[in-house]
């Protein structure tokens, strides 16, 4: 299996070591979203995951580093979920540390994820969510291809009231027509 996409801007790529992983977690990004809250995972627990699997197994939760190609940076995380046998779909969520928006790289990884989810899974569709009030998130799914879908109205608290949550998708038919797929560099 695949695991390193290259394109214009990031690579995708496993996350090097403990330490590379731990110095993502120290990023406001990965302890607070000002748009869906803390994150509930403990540290340890975080770092536990990733010398038992280097955030990459067959089951569950998954990740791959993403890195800027000009200075070699880590700037993020790209998630997925694993597909269980027989399963027709999957997710995808970006984490990118805020010093870092604005220049297409949360974007352009989540292309690459797509081709690394639709090229090592037998999978129909991908989906992905945010919250309604992220506006900057909504429009990056919406410019990679996906479409918006539905809405849970109810799903998320945060800040002291309900969040509604819109959520988006992107089949594989779509995924095939995409300009990303001719320039990918694949397993470097």
């Amino acid at each position: 299996m695949n695991h390193v996409y290259t394109g214009e801007l990031v690579r995708l790529r496993p996350v090097r070591d403990l330490q590379e992983w731990q110095q993502l977690q120290a990023s406001r990004e990965f302890t607070y979203s000002d748009f869906w809250g803390p994150y509930h995972t403990v540290a340890s627990q975080l770092d536990r995951e990733f010398s038992d699997g280097e955030l990459l197994d067959d089951k569950g939760e998954n990740s791959l580093a993403i890195e800027r190609l000009d200075t070699g940076e880590c700037v993020g995380i790209e998630s997925f979920g694993v597909p269980p046998a027989g399963r027709l779909a999957t997710w995808l969520g970006t984490v990118v540390d805020r010093r870092h928006w604005s220049r297409g790289f949360g974007r352009e990884a989540k292309l690459l994820m797509l081709c690394h989810l639709f090229e090592n899974f037998p999978i129909q569709t991908v989906w992905a969510d945010t919250t309604a009030e992220h506006t900057r998130a909504q429009a990056g799914l919406l410019a990679i291809g996906m479409r918006r879908v539905g809405l849970y109205r109810c799903i998320h608290w945060h800040g002291d009231r309900n969040v509604a949550v819109p959520l988006y998708q992107v089949m594989r038919e779509d995924w095939e027509r995409m300009p990303i797929r001719q320039t990918v560099v694949r397993g470097r």
